[in-house]
């Protein structure tokens, strides 16, 4: 008898509770109830919700707040104008191709405070425009994109870290945004431009990811006052890829540290000036790229300082080269010896990769002197600078670090020599 009123006691609580389903559309009620322009609060705690929102109101979590959904829809909805969503935790675990954790779309909305974590994308952008997002943090699993923009335009992401993702922030058909001051890394690109035109790049960090920054197909962007760094994990990386874009202004931003620096292809009338391009395995490289211009920029360090193939018709001018011959006549600042980068140790490198070891051996030095590299790979600037255009800091420890590693150098270069002519 007694097991029978236990039994009944679970059937009816169970009947009178609320479930799962109804505990979940707390949120959503409250929402659906706020008039327009009205703040509605979250108290502290988790919820195993999805929340759309589709009039101008204010979400905020109030202390630690963390909305979660593992359903194929976002765990939050934006749509049509004015919406505001701050200080809330949101943790997507769908697994599907398109799954986004925020999905967004209207206009005029500000997300702001946020802390994403996702399998897929971290913010969808779908026809959204006048958005701004920032003060934010994105964290993935290599999986979609951070941000991710389909024809959305006038948009500001700004102080945005973001890692292990897709893309940082990518962009398609998207015009006119403005990235600035995000912090992006151990993704494959940072930030990605498709068919994107007059959008701002500036004072971002993009370090260890495949790619910096890529831009395809896309005009008049402005890149400027970045730091590419330690974009070196693939034999495909740079710090900054130009694909087929045209009216590029890279200014002001520094490339340390990168396999290639900057990688021009197939690209037109782009402008690099007052860069710092600095300890690259290659500094700048031209593939089927004409018109463009190179000047004022500071080369230091770089184990080669550029390449040029099937790209005849490039401008370098007043750079400033560390590894050129300086004779200043006339004090103008600019020397009378012509420099030209000669990328003959990448050319060897490439076909034997162990020759690196040799980097600035006496050998290699004259055999470059020697051998030529052909002309259409050879880049000359005419009037390279006496002094640096931006200021280079090096390590105390790196001038010794270079002394021991060019004695090592030397030694394996006379211990061929003596070698070889005992085994004559």
């Amino acid at each position: 008898m007694k097991i029978m009123r236990y039994i009944l006691f679970l059937l009816i609580s169970a009947f009178f509770m609320p479930g799962v389903s109804e505990a979940a559309s707390i949120l959503q009620t409250e929402i659906d109830e706020a008039p327009n322009g009205a703040t509605i609060e979250i108290k502290e705690g988790e919820y195993e919700e999805t929340v759309v929102i589709s009039k101008p109101v204010t979400l905020e979590g109030k202390g630690k707040v963390l909305l979660r959904s593992c359903e194929t829809d976002p765990v939050v909805t934006i749509r049509n104008k004015g919406v505001t969503l701050k200080n809330i935790k949101v943790e997507h675990c769908g697994d599907e191709k398109e799954d986004s954790a925020i999905y967004v779309t209207g206009s005029n909305h500000i997300l702001k405070g946020l802390n994403i974590k996702t399998k897929q994308i971290g913010i969808k952008l779908d026809n959204a425009h006048g958005v701004t997002i920032h003060d934010s943090k994105i964290d993935g699993i290599n999986r979609g994109n951070g941000l991710d923009l389909w024809k959305s335009n006038r948009n500001t992401f700004d102080k945005l870290t973001i890692n292990n993702v897709a893309d940082g922030i990518y962009l398609e058909q998207s015009n006119e945004n403005t990235l600035r001051r995000n912090n992006i890394q151990d993704s494959r690109y940072g930030m990605h431009l498709m068919f994107s035109d007059d959008n701002l790049i500036d004072d971002n960090i993009s370090r260890f990811n495949t790619t910096g920054t890529e831009l395809m197909e896309s005009k008049r962007t402005v890149i400027s006052n970045n730091q590419f760094s330690s974009n070196h994990n693939s034999v495909n990386a740079q710090g900054l890829l130009i694909y087929l874009a045209s009216d590029t202004r890279v200014t002001g931003n520094e490339f340390v540290s990168n396999r290639v620096g900057i990688f021009i292809e197939k690209a037109e009338n782009n402008h690099l000036d007052s860069n710092k391009i600095m300890d690259n395995f290659t500094g700048v490289q031209f593939l089927k790229s004409n018109g463009n211009k190179v000047v004022n920029n500071t080369f230091v360090g770089n184990v080669n300082d550029a390449q040029a193939i099937e790209s005849s018709n490039n401008q370098l001018n007043r750079n400033y080269w560390d590894a050129a011959s300086k004779v200043d006549v006339n004090g103008n600042g600019e020397s009378e010896i012509v420099y030209t980068a000669d990328p003959y140790f990448l050319t060897l490198t490439a076909d034997i990769p162990e020759y690196q070891l040799f980097f600035q051996a006496p050998g290699i030095i004259l055999l470059q002197n020697m051998l030529k590299s052909p002309a259409d790979q050879l880049l000359v600037d005419s009037a390279p600078l006496m002094n640096m255009t931006m200021k280079v800091k090096k390590e105390a420890s790196s001038n010794f670090s270079l002394w021991i590693i060019s004695a090592m150098m030397i030694l394996a270069s006379f211990s061929l020599f003596i070698f070889g002519r005992k085994r004559r």
